[in-house]
């Protein structure tokens, strides 16, 4: 799913979990210190599903998104 339109923009699922500002994310993505299944990315734009694409900036693995309350 991860290469169609569908998804999360890449440097906004990084924002969200915390790893810096959607620009700074843009910048760490062009240094290639981004990967999205064991690839490295570095083109900006690319759309992932934070649920099942395995992240990792600088090696490390992005935490999980937290689940949401459907009931609350």
């Amino acid at each position: 799913m991860s290469e169609d339109v569908e998804g999360i923009r890449l440097q906004k699922v990084l924002a969200a979990a915390g790893i810096a500002s959607r620009r700074a994310s843009e910048i760490m993505i062009e240094e290639g210190r981004v990967e999205v299944n064991g690839k490295v990315v570095t083109e900006q734009g690319r759309r992932v599903n934070p649920d099942t694409d395995h992240i990792r900036v600088d090696g490390a693995r992005i935490p999980r998104p937290a689940a949401t309350c459907t009931s609350c």
